[in-house]
C-alpha cells in the first residue's frame, strides 16, 4: 500500500512537500524513513524546541498524539506541520526531539540518523545490541516518558510560586499574605503541596461532609506596614509638649526666628509684662470654629521709638498664647491620634481710620492632650501711624486640623516688651 507524507510550511521548503513510502504500519514508521533518509530532518527535530518550534501530525483531519503515532496507519495521507509552541488552536503540538526518542525506541533503526546528533552509535542500536528486543521496547517505554516529561518542562515550563518578599517593589501580583499558595495568575495551586488557604473574591465555599483536611477560604485580611521612611509614619507618636512647632520650627527659652516670626516658650506667671501691659480680666478663648475677625484688644495704645517716652512702643507689642489639645483623630472609631494644627492671623488696625497696621500669619503645630498646656510668647511689632495712638487687636483663624472637643487656643496677655520670669 502507497502512503504519502506531505511535509508544510518551512518543513516542505528544505525537505520537500510529499514523501512517498509503501507499506508502513504506523505514522512512527514513517517517520523513522523521514529521519533515515533525512538526517538533517531529524537534527532539527531534535533541536526545534530550543526555538519554541513544535509539530502537528495530522490523519483523516485528526491531530495526533504521542501514542497515537504507534496506532495503524490507515489509508489517509500524513500531514506534518511546525507550528509555534504556545500557538492557539491548532491542535496538539508535539515535542520534535519526544518523536524522535519514541520513533527510536519503538520502531528502531534510527542508529546512522541519530549517530550525528547523539554519538556514531546512536542510542538505538546500542540498547538493541546488549538487551535485544523486548528489553530495548521496556527502555523505550521508559526513555520516551523521561524525553516527554523533560521536553514538556522546556515547551511549557512550570510558572513559579510568587515571592512574599514585601521589600521588593509592586510590580502586578506579588502574592498574598504568609501561608497562602498562589498560581501566576493569582489562583490557588495544589501542585506539591499540602492543604492551603484560598482567598480572592467571588470563590466558591464548598460545603465538606464527613472529614477532610482541607485548607480555609480568608474572608477578610487586613496588613498594616509601618515604614519610619514614610513621612506620615513620623506624625503618629505620643502626645506630648516637645512635639509642639511654630511655624515648623522648635521653641526654646529664648527667643528664635520661627518662619520669619520671633517666638519663645513661656514657662512663667500670666502678669509677665515689664512695662506697660494690657492685662485681659480673663483669658481670651478664640473661637476655633469660627469665621471672620475676633477682636481680643478693644483699645490698643502704642508709639512710635523715640516720639515720647512712653514704653507702649509698637515695636515691642507681644501677645502671649496658649495651646492645648492640639491632635487631630484619623482611623476607624477616631483611634489613632495624630498631629493637629491651628493656622491663624494676628491683624491690627487703626481705632479711626481701621488702616490695617499689622496682618501676620501664623501656622502652631503638634500633637498634646488637652491637660499639655503650651505656652508662647511672639513678637508682633506693627506700623505706627504719626499722631494716632489708638489700635485694635483682631484674632481670625485661617484653617484647621484639629478634634474640637479636644483643642483649646487662648491668648493669655498682650502688651509692649513682655518678659520671662
Amino acid at each position: 500500500m502507497q502512503h504519502k507524507i506531505l511535509l508544510l510550511d518551512e518543513l516542505g521548503d528544505r525537505w520537500g512537500k510529499t514523501h512517498i513510502y509503501h507499506d508502513l504500519r504506523c505514522p512512527s514508521e514513517a517517520l523513522k524513513l523521514l529521519y533515515i533518509n533525512h538526517p538533517d530532518l531529524c537534527k532539527y527535530f531534535a533541536t526545534a524546541h530550543e526555538d519554541g518550534i513544535g509539530f502537528t501530525v495530522v490523519q483523516a483531519g485528526e491531530f495526533l498524539d504521542y501514542d497515537e503515532l504507534a496506532l495503524p496507519l490507515g489509508q489517509n495521507d500524513l500531514v506534518i506541520t511546525p507550528v509555534i509552541s504556545g500557538s492557539g488552536g491548532v491542535g496538539k503540538v508535539l515535542a520534535g526531539v519526544a518523536m524522535i526518542g519514541l520513533v527510536a525506541f519503538s520502531a528502531g533503526g534510527l542508529g546512522p540518523a541519530l549517530s550525528g546528533i547523539f554519538g556514531k552509535t546512536g542510542f538505538t542500536a546500542a540498547t538493541s545490541g546488549f538487551l535485544g528486543a523486548t528489553g530495548s521496547a521496556i527502555i523505550g517505554k521508559l526513555g520516551v516518558a523521561l524525553i516527554l516529561s523533560g521536553v514538556s518542562d522546556m515547551i511549557a515550563p512550570q510558572p513559579q510560586l510568587p515571592s512574599f518578599d514585601f521589600d521588593a517593589p509592586v510590580s502586578g501580583f506579588t502574592g498574598g499574605p504568609g501561608g497562602i499558595t498562589r498560581g501566576s495568575d493569582g489562583s490557588q495551586s495544589y501542585a506539591y503541596t499540602g492543604a492551603a488557604n484560598t482567598v480572592g473574591l467571588g470563590k466558591t465555599i464548598p460545603v465538606v461532609y464527613g472529614k477532610a483536611l482541607v485548607g480555609g477560604h480568608i474572608l477578610s485580611t487586613d496588613i498594616e506596614v509601618a515604614n519610619e521612611s514614610d513621612p506620615l509614619m513620623k506624625f503618629i507618636r505620643p502626645p506630648s509638649l516637645s512635639s509642639v512647632r511654630l511655624n515648623g520650627e522648635e521653641l526654646t527659652g529664648k527667643y528664635s526666628t520661627a518662619g520669619g516670626l520671633e517666638a519663645r516658650i513661656y514657662n512663667g506667671p500670666k502678669n509677665a509684662a515689664k512695662g506697660t501691659s494690657f492685662a485681659l480680666t480673663s483669658d481670651f478663648t478664640v473661637d476655633l470654629d469660627k469665621e471672620g475677625e475676633q477682636e481680643f484688644v478693644p483699645d490698643l495704645g502704642g508709639t512710635a521709638e523715640g516720639e515720647n517716652n512712653s514704653l507702649n512702643n509698637t515695636d515691642d507689642f507681644q501677645i502671649l498664647f496658649q495651646v492645648a489639645g492640639l491632635v487631630d483623630f484619623v482611623g476607624e472609631n477616631d483611634t489613632t491620634k495624630i498631629d493637629g494644627f491651628i493656622t491663624y492671623r494676628i491683624i491690627i488696625k487703626e481705632r479711626d481710620s481701621s488702616n490695617l497696621v499689622l496682618n501676620n500669619q501664623a501656622t502652631i503645630q503638634g500633637l498634646t492632650l488637652k491637660s499639655q498646656k503650651y505656652n508662647y510668647i511672639a513678637k508682633l511689632p506693627y506700623q505706627h501711624i504719626s499722631g494716632k495712638n489708638s489700635y485694635i487687636a483682631f484674632i481670625e483663624i485661617i484653617d484647621t486640623g484639629i478634634n474640637f472637643n479636644s483643642a483649646v487656643f487662648k491668648i493669655r496677655q498682650a502688651g509692649y516688651n513682655l518678659k520671662k520670669k
